[in-house]
């Protein structure tokens, strides 16, 4: 009988494939661990209130970043035209000269800061337009101003609004921090029907899902009326911001706080459809050096955001440039909180083809449109 011995150096090739696998796992494991570490601790994605477990201080300097003008809607009681400042009032009167008529000087911001008076949106001051919006020279302008800048709600500056077609928006996602970046997926789900509107929204790396939301409400003639926020951050809690319409108020599963509802407040996902909505409604509304405040309710919190129109700017969308005006966000009040970036474009129905979030730790999160799945 004949047998058959292998050679000492010879290997069941099973046992190299076993082998090999085991490598092949072993580096994925380590390639999962490093991802979670980064994404975990590396970059801290954004909210809309400050955060009560931390203080930071940051220093501004007025000359790194001069403040741009922007139209301020100022809400203004009618006044008679030779009214004059207390200022000008306490003054001696100079000699009258013959061949000069002096020019009343307008009525300080101090004698209008402290009332509420119905707005005539006809009077805005025409601003020329300069450099976009950034959230220093925001800061740094809103601190120095003798008085705050008072806005037009978003209803009484639009009467008009026109919700984009329903559609799924596919984008790709950047995160970065320190110069290293990690790119992945997200999405975008907006789903107008009748008087309903449901947007949900995620965003992922790798196999991971770093963020989740949902957003559900009603439509009516003012646009998007948001009732429930749900959001779900890697390894955090899901939390959930109601909107009782019925009580006028705003409530939060993660904190007890509670705010006052007087209507067109949004969430963190339906505050996007409803400027989409009203540039949608009236395009001609958007100028650049307008501002105009909603309020937006985040997962702990609500706080009047104000919404700045730079310009518009050219966004490259599967290698064509699309035009899309580009928005700023910020809060309205001090805050620790930055800012984000908003790209609606007119000629996709006003749909938001770039998002831009930055973080407090000079990390970004970028999501830039790559395909429109329409919905009937």
């Amino acid at each position: 009988m004949l047998t058959h011995t292998l050679a000492p150096e010879q290997k069941p090739p099973s046992a190299s494939l076993s082998r090999l696998a085991l490598v092949i796992f072993v580096l994925t494991l380590v390639a999962h661990l490093i991802v979670i570490k980064w994404i975990q601790g590396a970059l801290t994605f954004p909210s809309y209130e400050e955060d009560e477990s931390a203080v930071i201080t940051v220093e501004l300097e007025t000359a790194a970043m001069p403040a741009p003008e922007v139209k301020k809607l100022i809400r203004e009681k009618a006044v008679p035209a030779a009214r004059v400042s207390p200022q000008q009032e306490s003054a001696p009167e100079p000699a009258p000269e013959p061949a000069t008529t002096p020019t009343p000087l307008p009525a300080t911001n101090e004698a209008t800061s402290n009332q509420t008076v119905p707005v005539n949106t006809s009077q805005t001051a025409t601003v020329a337009p300069q450099e976009a919006v950034t959230s220093e020279a925001i800061a740094d302008k809103t601190a120095s101003a003798a008085a705050p800048i008072i806005p037009d709600p978003a209803p009484a500056l639009f009467d008009k609004v026109s919700l984009p077609p329903a559609a799924e928006l596919i984008y790709k996602v950047i995160a970065a921090k320190e110069g290293r970046k990690l790119e992945g997926r997200g999405s975008i789900n907006w789903q107008p029907n009748g008087e309903q509107y449901s947007i949900t929204g995620e965003a992922g790396m790798l196999f991971f899902t770093v963020l989740s939301y949902k957003s559900t409400g009603t439509i009516n003639t003012s646009g998007i009326a948001p009732e429930l926020y749900v959001e779900k951050r890697f390894r955090k809690s899901e939390t959930n911001t109601h909107f009782h319409r019925e009580r006028k108020t705003i409530s939060f599963s993660a904190s007890t706080n509670s705010y006052a509802s007087k209507g067109g407040e949004q969430d963190r996902a339906s505050v996007i459809w409803q400027i989409a909505s009203l540039g949608r409604g009236d395009g001609s509304k958007f100028v650049p050096g307008l501002v105009f405040e909603i309020l937006i309710a985040g997962v702990r919190s609500a706080s009047n955001w104000r919404i700045y129109i730079n310009d518009k700017e050219n966004i490259e969308l599967d290698g064509k440039p699309t035009e899309a005006w580009h928005l700023t966000l910020m809060p309205a009040e001090k805050s620790n909180e930055l800012q984000f970036e908003l790209w609606l474009a007119p000629q996709k129905e006003w749909y938001p083809v770039k998002l831009h979030y930055a973080d407090r730790n000079d990390g970004y999160l970028e999501l830039i449109l790559t395909k429109i799945v329409m919905k009937h």
